[in-house]
């Protein structure tokens, strides 16, 4: 079985820990795996959803910053 892109995530944080590289969460509350033995993720997917996860960091720094109303 391929795993529906739209069913998995990669997060920073987990548990109170943090990665550099990310955590793969695989959502499988609404995947009918009956009979699944094997899920198979493509790699360049999983590469995919880190570089979106980066962009979404960096666009959420640079939204703090335009907002910061420290001056410096």
């Amino acid at each position: 079985m391929l795993f529906p892109k739209d069913k998995m995530q990669v997060v920073t944080s987990y548990q109170g820990r943090t990665s550099d590289e990310g955590y793969l969460v695989l959502d499988l509350a609404k995947v009918d795996l009956e009979g699944v033995g094997r899920v198979y993720i493509d790699l360049a997917d999983v590469s995919r959803l880190q570089k979106k996860k980066g962009e979404e960091a960096d666009i959420a720094r640079r939204t703090r910053d335009l907002l910061s109303l420290n001056d410096e």
